[in-house]
């Protein structure tokens, strides 16, 4: 029996992505169908209907409207479903025949871009790894911030490193090599997958990757060739699932695991420094006393530095050398606080920008946080002059004030413009 044009497309489209839910746009909802449908509307609470399209019995389906789909798509990825996005490419009014449709992003848990779906104190880390029991390799990535680090370790204790490892790290998601070495390395990747409840991807795309080359080549970095077969391995799967330019990571830190205290599972759990035992909670917690920050960024790295204890007794003296000015100058303190309590997620708006996803109201958040900028430089300039401290002196030198970025946003993008281009009044 023949089906219906639209259904065959649908069907086509859904071959390509077998292992995500697709969120099919017809006008303004997005539709869900067969297997998907039934699956959503258990775990999205929505009314499951049905469909006519010439087969011998309707197809299942239930839909969202178009502008709640980040209301939807977290808590599908939350319990561990992959999203595919299909969009409508052209105006409906003009198409010939059926609308052309295609998928424009894959939403997956180590690959959520949108603020709102993102929490702003803590990175949202994706891993790769490469293993083959000799040696280990692996690469992260947040893909809101654009930080890309990268690893090497071995020894007969590799298994444990690794664990240990990735407690730190606790990326959402990991993605290993499909094929002989995910067959072969299986009971360890069940191990971390059941020992974390971390999702983990299978893919095989590891072929080269023009990004990578790229950064090695402006940033001269040499990598193992475990590294570099970590490295693609990531990127080719972020690119894959964004559909778009990610040209927000444009460096690889690479960082020893010996220069960090090395924390077993055990030991981070018991010592509660990011969540307390009893509730699951930040409160209570190392991290829940200490977090005195102002700014989404300033969590993310105090969080980090708890996560990895420094074991460079001269980088632990610089770090308390700064503390002890911060706590005797409080006048200094707070107008530090003052001026940083208004400024946005520079690192994410800014990572929005690059990969072009950015809406006039980010812009315009950007501009606001910029504007903070000369005054926070003349602050620490006085810094230096009274305390002589290296690492303000370091920051100062670093510390961009972007006048011309400022200048372009103020004078293009109203005030109070909307979110949607469509609504307009944006320049």
């Amino acid at each position: 029996m023949a089906i219906t044009p639209m259904m065959q497309m649908y069907l086509e489209t859904k071959e390509k992505y077998k292992d995500c839910i697709l969120f099919y746009r017809l006008g303004d909802f997005y539709e869900m169908f067969f297997d998907d449908a039934v699956t959503c509307s258990k775990e999205l609470e929505l009314t499951l209907t049905g469909k006519d399209c010439e087969l011998e019995k309707r197809a299942p389906m239930c839909g969202i409207p178009y502008h709640a789909v980040n209301t939807y798509i977290p808590k599908l990825v939350e319990k561990g479903y992959k999203v595919a996005i299909c969009e409508q490419l052209e105006d409906p009014k003009e198409a010939k025949g059926i609308v052309k449709r295609d998928v424009v992003k894959i939403v997956t848990p180590g690959t959520i871009t949108e603020l709102t779906m993102l929490d702003d104190k803590k990175n949202n880390y994706i891993l790769s790894i490469m293993y083959n029991n000799k040696e280990c390799s692996i690469a992260f990535c947040d893909i809101s911030t654009g930080e890309f680090f990268i690893s090497s370790f071995n020894g007969f204790d590799l298994n444990t490193k690794l664990k240990n490892e990735i407690a730190r790290i606790l990326p959402s998601e990991i993605v290993v090599l499909d094929g002989m070495s995910y067959t072969a390395n299986f009971p360890l990747y069940n191990e971390i997958e059941k020992l974390f409840n971390i999702y983990i991807s299978r893919y095989s795309n590891n072929n080269e990757n023009m990004l990578l080359d790229k950064i090695i080549k402006e940033k001269n970095i040499n990598l193992s060739k475990f590294e570099m077969e970590a490295s693609k391995l990531l990127l080719n799967y972020i690119e894959e699932t964004q559909k778009t330019s990610i040209d927000q990571i444009n460096d690889i830190k690479r960082y020893d695991i010996q220069k960090y205290m090395q924390l077993d599972i055990s030991t981070r759990k018991n010592l509660e420094i990011l969540e307390a035992n009893r509730e699951k909670t930040k409160k209570g917690s190392l991290l829940w006393v200490l977090d005195e920050t102002v700014t989404a960024m300033g969590a993310r790295a105090l969080r980090h530095w708890l996560e990895a204890p420094l074991l460079d007794i001269n980088e632990i003296k610089k770090r308390q050398d700064v503390v002890e000015i911060l706590v005797k100058d409080n006048v200094l303190r707070d107008d530090l606080k003052e001026i940083l309590k208004t400024v946005y997620d520079m690192e994410r708006l800014v990572s929005k920008v690059v990969s072009k996803s950015v809406n006039a109201r980010e812009l315009i958040s950007l501009k606001n946080s910029l504007e903070k900028l000369p005054t926070l430089k003349n602050l620490l300039a006085k810094v230096v002059n009274e305390t002589k401290n290296k690492y303000f002196y370091e920051l100062y030198e670093r510390l961009d004030i972007l006048k011309d970025v400022y200048s372009l946003i103020a004078s293009a993008i109203v005030e109070d413009a909307g979110i949607t281009i469509k609504e307009g009044g944006i320049i």
